[in-house]
């Protein structure tokens, strides 16, 4: 009898240490335009390819929550990212400023009171509308340099991007917020190559020559390139290196997810999920480290694109898509850049088709389809009449666009309803310690709140 009760007291006090366990470590993932339809695009192509699924897709704890703003029942990236970041839901446009014109307080700048160590990573520019959510406030996304000097006068102690972004009619590019961030005493990074341990707060860029909105994409991407994985690696070193015994919370954006799907590229977004992912093993090896001091969330700001998951028919090929060797972006560069040469014949076209989409190889196309793009060939290269397809981010010669749909919807009966937000609810990941309270979140300002919560940050 003596000997169960032992066991009993000794499962008791098990479970009473692992209740009271209390996060130390926090990742907190956004898939920018990432839905439930764009995660699992990715699943069922590594599936049909015979790669692992993306690792979040197997968190133990699952939720599903609402998007909507205060303006709209569909939501903005930046109305988003502060509901994200801050508990508190804001019109459409604005950034980290309430309806009543009030700066809202995102869980980077309660835990930096606290004394825990913040980060910020993106795969997109780093005053973009997402990250510049948990350190900016402006009443309107696009400005560009206020975001950025709020900052450099932030108390962030990391934070990567590609680069600054640059706000029209502006006068202060890329390399004069680098200049200021200098001045200001920070580390500014460009690359992994530079990326160093040091003291004090760090800014880190794109290794790119000249600057860009955005990393390449996955799917485009050449070796030596940097990308976000390289932000979240030094993130991680940056922040423990300092923040070992207090803790930290670092936010990383799977930003572009959200430009693959509003141009409706349904490679280029598997390829940023995927990538995304990257990152996330990243954390799921600091969380094998510190088991029971980590807690990692996964989760989206809003559905981009209406992605539906078969088209016409009940069957679906995502391992067709595995011939796509280059984004919608990519090959419209390569088709207009033939432009530039005279008597291009349609056999050169084809051939661009080919190499980059598997058209006519290893995807089957229909007369009727060729047909079409033969017409799209003579209005461009013998008429001399481009006609090019826009979305959010991007504007893609035709002939590119309607060859990647093809691919898509009649190749692997993937479809795509428009090129925007939709209000779809989105789902939770989480993983480690305290993950079950992620299990009965309900719309987005719940998930700060609960990171709050659990940390202890807020008691």
């Amino acid at each position: 009898m003596k000997k169960v009760l032992l066991t009993i007291f000794a499962a008791f006090m098990a479970f009473t240490a692992v209740q009271a366990q209390t996060p130390k470590y926090v990742f907190y993932f956004i898939g920018d335009g990432m839905g439930a339809n764009h995660a699992y695009a990715a699943v069922a192509y590594n599936r049909a390819m015979g790669q692992p699924d993306p690792n979040f897709w197997n968190f133990p704890v699952k939720g599903l929550i609402t998007t909507y703003s205060a303006s709209s029942l569909v939501t903005d990236s930046s109305a988003a990212g502060t509901a994200l970041s801050s508990g508190t839901k804001i019109v459409n446009g604005a950034c980290g400023v309430d309806p009543e014109g009030n700066w809202t307080t995102s869980i980077l700048e309660v835990a930096q009171t606290k004394g825990w160590g913040t980060g910020v990573a993106t795969s997109v520019g780093v005053n973009h509308a997402t990250p510049a959510a948990f350190y900016g406030h402006s009443k309107s996304r696009n400005d560009y340099d206020t975001l950025s000097q709020q900052l450099i006068d932030s108390k962030l102690d990391f934070a990567a991007g590609s680069s600054f972004l640059h706000e029209h009619h502006s006068q202060q590019y890329n390399d004069d917020w680098i200049a200021k961030a200098k001045e200001a005493g920070i580390n500014v990074f460009r690359g992994k190559e530079e990326y160093k341990k040091t003291n004090g707060r760090v800014i880190m860029l794109s290794n790119a020559p000249k600057a860009s909105d955005d990393l390449p994409y996955a799917v485009d991407r050449k070796p030596g390139d940097t990308k976000l994985a390289d932000f979240t690696e030094a993130a991680i070193d940056h922040l423990y290196s300092h923040y070992a015994k207090k803790g930290f919370i670092l936010m990383v954006e799977g930003g572009m997810i959200d430009h693959a799907a509003h141009a409706n590229d349904t490679g280029g977004v598997i390829g940023e999920v995927n990538d995304m992912a990257e990152s996330v093993q990243l954390a799921l090896d600091f969380a094998a480290k510190h088991p029971n001091e980590t807690l990692i969330i996964v989760t989206a700001d809003h559905e981009t694109g209406g992605l539906t998951m078969g088209y016409g028919k009940y069957e679906m090929h995502p391992e067709l898509l595995a011939s796509q060797k280059a984004t919608k972006d990519v090959l419209s560069f390569k088709i207009v850049s033939l432009l530039q040469k005279e008597d291009v014949s349609w056999k050169e076209v084809k051939n661009v088709l080919k190499e980059n989409l598997g058209l006519w190889d290893t995807v089957p196309v229909d007369p009727r389809a060729e047909k079409h793009f033969t017409q799209l060939y003579k209005e461009a290269f013998l008429d001399r009449d481009l006609q090019e397809d826009r979305n959010l981010y991007s504007s893609t010669a035709r002939l590119a666009s309607e060859a990647i749909q093809y691919l898509d919807n009649a190749a692997s009966n993937l479809s795509w309803s428009f090129g925007s937000h939709s209000g779809a609810p989105l789902p939770v990941y989480a993983y480690g310690v305290k993950a079950e309270a992620f299990a009965t979140v309900a719309d987005n300002i719940d998930v700060p709140k609960t990171i709050l919560k659990v940390t202890r940050i807020v008691k």
